[in-house]
């Protein structure tokens, strides 16, 4: 595991406000996640993982708090700011997978390209083939989704999360629409990816699937009730 590290939470707070009253899903967290490290985020409904999660993915801000990410101070980063550092740096694989079914495997995983604006054909093309290969899916390219079985199209979503070649995977609940031993098996390719040297974050409610990462933290009533 490097020593730098890529995510760095300080003093973490969330607040919901719901009319007249408020809602304090995190209350203060603090914890760095390092170059090569593979983070369990575990807690029990409630407990505030969802929201880290939502934080940790800029898909939502603190309401207090520090969020240092490779170095950059991103707490006051603009929503544009934040779209570039979703795209560039952070690789996501989502419980629903979230694949558009019109569109074959290798358009699903070119998408995060595209976007970008910066990648040409024949890069996206490489990159794309790259990442198949890597989930062991290079003869699915042209497939639709409802071709392939629930395991094989988590893959497609890891390789979709791997082409921007991302600081960061964040996964939600990436197990969670699958039985035992389909989700072990797209468990062991996310640890073959952190034995290459991808930092990854797990969210999961699941103590045998926090148990494929390196340390696991587990959350009760939004703070740390453990680290492991």
């Amino acid at each position: 595991m490097g020593k730098n590290p890529i995510i760095s939470l300080r003093d973490i707070k969330k607040d919901y406000n719901m009319g007249d009253n408020s809602y304090q899903a995190l209350k203060g967290i603090s914890f760095d996640v390092y170059e090569g490290d593979f983070v369990s985020i575990m807690g029990p409904s409630g407990s505030g993982k969802s929201t880290l999660m939502n934080i940790i993915g800029t898909l939502d801000t603190a309401t207090e708090g520090k969020y240092i990410f490779n170095g950059m101070d991103i707490t006051k980063y603009t929503e544009d700011e934040l779209a570039q550092v979703r795209n560039e740096k952070i690789g996501f694989v989502f419980q629903s997978f979230n694949l558009i079914p019109r569109m074959d495997v290798y358009r699903n995983v070119e998408r995060p390209m595209l976007y970008s604006g910066k990648i040409s054909r024949s890069q996206r093309r490489d990159r794309v083939a790259s990442a198949l290969k890597t989930v062991s899916l290079e003869d699915k390219v042209n497939n639709l989704s409802n071709q392939l079985s629930g395991g094989q199209i988590q893959r497609v979503a890891i390789a979709r999360a791997l082409v921007m070649d991302p600081e960061i995977i964040l996964a939600d609940e990436p197990t969670g629409n699958l039985d035992s031993a389909t989700s072990y098996e797209v468990m062991s390719f996310f640890q073959e990816l952190n034995r290459q040297g991808k930092t990854i974050v797990l969210i999961t409610h699941e103590q045998d699937i926090a148990a494929f990462g390196k340390r696991t933290i587990i959350l009760k009533d939004g703070l740390i009730a453990e680290e492991k």
